[in-house]
């Protein structure tokens, strides 16, 4: 048997329904467009924000372990004390931190970068190390074990200025050194996500600094053989007994953090979706309430012949219905589909949809459909409630 047939045999209602919403085609479109916009907009939203936080979030993988110490800058009758760590204060945390790894730095504030050809690199940072191999790999050349005349730079100032090993840059730091480094090696990409934000950074040797404090210390802890809270908690209570002297904050923190103002920036985008879907229901309820005016005699012979209420409602709230279901069918391959492309831009896979990202389609098909289906409901209402007598007048 034909299963259209079949479907009209066993709900007439549905049968009807669709011949009444085909009377109409173009209003029809209409509607079903209002919905296909609201479900797209809460989709695609839903899973390209999720794509991005995915990316956002794989820049802190390699960061589980470590943690930043920095000086708690305090402010005393208009003097600013307490900017540094000093190397007493150095070898206090290292005491602390056990086995952890211990990178004192330096980030001077007045310097710059000069290519050969006398280029600055204004977005290039400078920042003292003792050893950068333990902290970083290189991508290209080697990083020397004993680190005293030349540099490393991060990836980013590397491909932005087409620098590789071997180059030359002029570093001056007010105060401290103005001379030209030879580049021995060009760091692999750290992510934004990275403590010293290697990959704008040139790292020069610590050795080249004539004062003896450090701006902050990262820490990092082997997390098969240690815990970085167990570190956190024995670098507090070194220095923080009586007042807080330095503060110790874990990259996890940082990402937990981002992971929780993301939800709220993507909670608020899907809310502007929403609204799209507000529009369709308006959209719905007056495309309904038409059709209830415009077939007022139609229906008002079939509630004469004995038509009940409850079925002039079914009959509506069913044409709307079947709206917001053409609309979501509709709308849930396209947001899929700008997913797909968003996920290829941003994770390099079309299909790397999460969970969280398809539940947000899920999130807009129910939204479409219910908001349809509540649409109809005053219009079905109205239009039932109308006494045959006033319907055929």
């Amino acid at each position: 048997m034909n299963p259209i047939r079949w479907l009209a045999g066993r709900f007439p209602t549905l049968s009807l329904a669709r011949r009444n919403l085909s009377r109409a085609t173009l209003r029809s479109g209409l509607a079903v467009t209002a919905v296909v916009i609201g479900v797209v907009a809460i989709g695609a939203i839903g899973t390209g924000g999720e794509a991005f936080k995915q990316d956002q979030l794989e820049a802190y993988e390699g960061f589980g372990g470590t943690a930043t110490v920095e000086p708690d800058v305090t402010v005393e009758d208009g003097n600013i004390t307490n900017t540094e760590l000093s190397d007493g204060d150095i070898d206090r945390i290292r005491q602390a931190a056990g086995s952890a790894t211990v990178l004192p730095v330096h980030e001077p504030l007045g310097a710059y970068v000069q290519t050969q050809s006398g280029t600055l690199l204004f977005q290039a940072q400078v920042k003292g190390l003792e050893n950068p191999g333990e902290f970083y790999e290189a991508r290209n050349g080697t990083i020397p074990d004993n680190w005293r005349r030349t540099i490393v730079i991060g990836s980013r100032v590397a491909e932005q200025n087409d620098l590789e090993p071997g180059d030359r840059l002029r570093i001056n730091v007010t105060d401290e050194f103005d001379r030209s480094f030879e580049i021995s090696a060009v760091l692999e990409p750290q992510g934004f996500s990275a403590p010293l934000g290697a990959d704008q950074t040139v790292f020069v040797p610590a050795s080249q600094f004539e004062s003896d404090g450090y701006e902050q210390a990262i820490v990092r802890v082997d997390t098969t053989t240690g815990s970085v809270d167990a570190a956190t908690r024995a670098i507090e209570s070194e220095f923080n007994v009586r007042e807080e002297v330095v503060r110790v904050e874990q990259v996890q923190e940082q990402r937990e953090q981002f992971t929780e103002f993301f939800g709220t920036i993507n909670q608020f985008l899907i809310g502007v979706g929403a609204i799209s879907l507000l529009v369709a229901a308006v959209t719905i309820a007056n495309t309904m309430l038409m059709a209830a005016i415009e077939r007022e005699s139609e229906i008002g012979v079939l509630r004469a012949y004995g038509y009940p209420r409850r079925a002039v409602v079914s009959l509506l709230v069913a044409e709307s219905t079947i709206l917001g279901v053409i609309g979501a069918a509709i709308g849930v391959p396209i947001a899929l589909g700008i997913g797909m492309a968003i996920n290829q831009l941003l994770l390099g896979d079309p299909l790397a949809f999460t969970a969280a990202g398809l539940r947000y389609v899920g999130i807009g098909v129910a939204f479409g459909i219910v908001t349809a289906l509540l649409a109809g409901l005053y219009p079905a209402w109205k239009a039932a409630n109308k006494r045959p007598v006033e319907a055929l007048d």
